[in-house]
């Protein structure tokens, strides 16, 4: 669930921290409630707060922006235990214990060939690995301060665990009307 707050215009916000003052309303972010989610829906909000609609493709214009930020800092923030880039993911997965591996949209068919190799190996010993495709290019580039970043792979924590509740909210947005 994602906490929503509206400001004095009527204007709804994402409240990822669940930090903002005042009362929020809570959104569900699982495939079937977001998959009917418009304005209609949204206006719901009216009993709580005085909302101005229409306003579905401007808030999820806003989510998606907020949860690409917040993946970006959470990322920053586990730049230590995080490995970057081809040769550092396949040593890191020789590793014992559950990983977590992000890769890009735009990565080559040769690298998502070699990292799925290398989980299905992992899985057949008994490692848990997750895999999480589709992330923009840039997001990566960007946290490790490289020009091109396709893959990382770090191991799974709280930290991790939130990255993908974050990821999976990402990709069920982005598929929402």
């Amino acid at each position: 669930m994602l906490r929503l707050v509206a400001d004095e215009e009527g204007i709804i916000w994402p409240d990822f921290m669940q930090q903002a003052p005042g009362r929020g309303a809570y959104l569900c972010m699982q495939d079937d409630c977001l998959k009917v989610l418009n304005d209609k829906k949204l206006a719901a909000l009216k009993r709580k707060w005085h909302v101005v609609l229409p306003q579905w493709q401007l808030l999820k214009s806003k989510i998606l922006q907020q949860l690409l930020a917040t993946m970006s800092q959470q990322l920053q923030q586990s730049k230590v235990i995080t490995k970057i880039g081809r040769d550092a993911v396949m040593q890191d997965l020789w590793k014992n214990g559950p990983r977590v591996i992000f890769l890009v949209h735009e990565a080559g068919q040769a690298l998502v060939r070699q990292v799925t190799d290398a989980v299905h190996k992992r899985s057949e010993a008994g490692q848990m690995t997750t895999i999480l495709t589709g992330l923009p290019e840039n997001l990566l580039a960007e946290v490790y301060q490289r020009e091109k970043v396709s893959v990382v792979c770090m191991p799974d924590s709280a930290r991790a665990e939130k990255l993908k509740l974050f990821f999976a909210w990402y990709e069920r947005l982005k598929e929402a009307k």
